[in-house]
């Protein structure tokens, strides 16, 4: 059997990064086999006592994102803690920059003298706005990346504060990606270089389906952000949420034949009905509380599922069997 927790083993990687994209991509190489070093600045991750901190007075995204790796701090300003850094990148095969950019040169720490003192390391930089970008320095969290994405607009409701970290994330996973990449390369060429993702990337490519869209100028024709009543999100009586995601027929035909609406199977992705099916559908919905309409559709095949609040999803055995992240690979023989 494949085992992809070993897959990276003997892979040594040095990570200085903060906060959620460079570590995560240090939590995945590391779940599959990776030896990961964090670097901390002194004082350390400022994600490790960022709000809210638990008992021990760390934040549980940081233990979650951290818990196997090596941490050291050190002071990349500092010559003698430079030369510590040099040693540990003289035996490594990845570094992730999670830095602002440049900020490693500035300190001495150009791609240059990485790679002449081990040519053949990856240096893996995630940063906020991509290399071409005219505003590249320009600092940047998840919430500008989504916004200068299109993603907080994409949908038909007013634009709302997003509850995932969704440019963080998938920049994480993109180095990750990107390193996976550099390593199968490196066989051939035997060379090291430089791989770079970043936030704003991440975000254009969680939105694509609406920048496609956008830019064939077909934007209001949208099926997935709102418009239509078959995806879309719906109240219950108990002010929680039913995620409907019923695109294809036969399945909108079965969500109408639950709540007795016949009438409305027809008019599926009639655009000038949308307003009075949408409303149709949210006064029926409205009639029963979450648990009611769950015990209705978990024995249907409807794409119709219940919006689970983060404590709900993290009760879920089947969603995060244990702290880590080796639920995100399954492989079987």
């Amino acid at each position: 059997m494949l085992k992809l927790s070993h897959i990276l083993d003997g892979v040594s990687v040095v990570e200085i990064a903060s906060y959620i994209p460079g570590p995560l991509c240090g939590a995945l190489l590391a779940s599959l086999g990776a030896t990961v070093v964090k670097i901390e600045r002194p004082g350390g991750d400022p994600m490790r006592a960022f709000p809210p901190s638990d008992h021990s007075g760390e934040h549980p995204l940081f233990a979650i994102l951290n818990r196997t790796k090596q941490c050291y701090t050190l002071n990349l300003r500092q010559p003698a803690d430079q030369t510590k850094l040099y040693d540990l990148i003289r035996s490594a095969d990845v570094l992730i920059d999670g830095l602002r950019p440049g900020a490693l040169g500035r300190l001495g720490l150009t791609d240059e003298t990485l790679l002449e003192t081990n040519p053949r390391l990856l240096i893996v930089a995630i940063s906020g706005l991509p290399p071409e970008h005219p505003h590249r320095h320009m600092a940047l969290h998840d919430l500008n990346a989504q916004s200068l994405a299109g993603v907080l607009a994409a949908s038909a409701d007013d634009p709302r504060t997003p509850g995932v970290h969704a440019a963080d994330m998938v920049s994480g996973l993109a180095a990750a990606a990107g390193v996976l990449a550099g390593l199968l390369a490196r066989h051939t060429s035997n060379r090291g270089g430089r791989i770079e993702t970043s936030l704003l990337s991440a975000a254009q490519w969680l939105n694509m389906p609406a920048l496609a869209l956008a830019l064939a100028g077909l934007l209001t024709d949208d099926t997935l952000n709102g418009q239509f009543a078959c995806y879309r999100l719906y109240q219950t009586a108990d002010h929680r949420y039913l995620a409907v995601a019923a695109l294809e027929a036969h399945f909108w035909q079965r969500v109408c034949t639950v709540i007795e609406r016949p009438d409305l199977i027809p008019l599926q992705y009639d655009r000038s009905a949308q307003p009075m099916v949408i409303s149709a559908l949210s006064d029926i919905f409205r009639q029963r509380p979450l648990h009611e309409w769950q015990a209705i559709f978990d024995s249907l095949d409807t794409c119709v599922s219940p919006v689970l609040t983060p404590l709900d999803a993290a009760r879920e055995r089947s969603i995060m069997p244990d702290a880590g992240f080796g639920s995100l690979f399954t492989v079987q023989d």
